[in-house]
């Protein structure tokens, strides 16, 4: 595998944030983040909401050759340019760096004006703060409006086999722009997997992720049944490369236009990092890309533009 494949996978740590998640000891932390550096993978993501997520991250990785990206996340009032200094100072401090890899920014509220904060962001680009600079869950008015500020690199959305709204006009936008999209839900938190093919409804899940947010995510896009339909398709690609239905999947999304990373959650199972990492070191050919999408296209209603639920 080169380190092209490699790099394609980004490592999901908001699992380190003991408020959502149950508690993993940092030694085991520092395990798990070892498994993931001896097998290639160098890029991680993170967010100065996830807790401790920041911080340990910087502890344990310091002085690794990796890539670490971050969010800065804004809620409710328009900050000021103080405000957004502090921000990152503070990530700089939590990740022990000189200078943060890539910030992404989340920002809820799209009624409130965010062309100041923009500017601010663009000054720090300058200054050399940070290296680059992204956004997450941007619906397609929102990025073209970002872009007359500053230079945007990345966006992170969710797509998947059965959320692809970013297909509608987030996906051209980002090519013509040259802005990476990172894809994360890329299994519906779990769901296109083979442990729920045959699973008559999805599974009250004690996970909020799962439980909540990708259930409702599924019921948006047409409930559980198509869901059951697309598993047996996916299990007939896998069973063709002797992969999981998780690999193809996540295979899938990378082959997609303009995507150049997919997020995958953190995990201290060495057999499922190894998984995820293979995921992406092969290709569909086009005759099976081509029935995924088709199949996908005759299950699933997009509803929208990116970012039209989730608030």
């Amino acid at each position: 595998m080169n380190s092209q494949e490699k790099s394609s996978l980004i490592v999901g740590c908001w699992q380190l944030d003991d408020r959502s998640w149950k508690r993993i000891p940092e030694t085991d932390i520092a395990r798990a983040l070892d498994i993931y550096l001896a097998l290639g993978t160098t890029h991680f993501d993170t967010a100065d909401i996830y807790g401790r997520s920041e911080s340990v991250l910087g502890r344990l990785l310091k002085g690794s050759d990796c890539t670490i990206l971050t969010k800065a996340v804004f809620f409710d009032n328009i900050p000021n340019s103080t405000q957004i200094r502090s921000k990152i100072e503070n990530s700089l401090r939590n990740l022990q760096r000189d200078t943060l890899d890539c910030v992404q920014i989340h920002w809820h509220n799209p009624e409130l004006d965010f062309a100041s904060t923009f500017r601010v962001f663009a000054e720090l680009l300058e200054q050399g703060k940070i290296r680059k600079l992204g956004v997450t869950n941007f619906n397609t008015p929102m990025l073209e409006k970002a872009l007359q500020y500053a230079t945007i690199s990345t966006h992170q959305v969710q797509y998947s086999l059965i959320d692809r709204r970013v297909e509608n006009s987030m996906q051209s936008l980002c090519l013509q722009h040259n802005i990476a999209l990172l894809s994360y839900g890329s299994l519906a938190g779990g769901f296109l997997s083979d442990k729920f093919r045959g699973i008559s409804s999805p599974p009250s899940e004690g996970s909020h992720a799962r439980g909540f947010y990708y259930n409702s995510m599924i019921r948006a896009h047409g409930g559980w049944q198509p869901v059951l339909e697309m598993l047996d398709t996916l299990a007939e690609v896998a069973k063709k490369y002797e992969k999981t239905i998780s690999q193809v999947a996540l295979n899938w999304v990378k082959q997609q236009s303009g995507v150049t990373a997919v997020i995958s959650g953190f995990t201290q199972d060495r057999q499922q990092i190894q998984k995820n990492i293979e995921a992406l070191s092969f290709q569909l050919d086009k005759d099976e890309l081509q029935l995924l999408s088709a199949r996908s296209s005759t299950l699933f209603k997009q509803p929208g533009d990116i970012y039209s639920y989730e608030r």
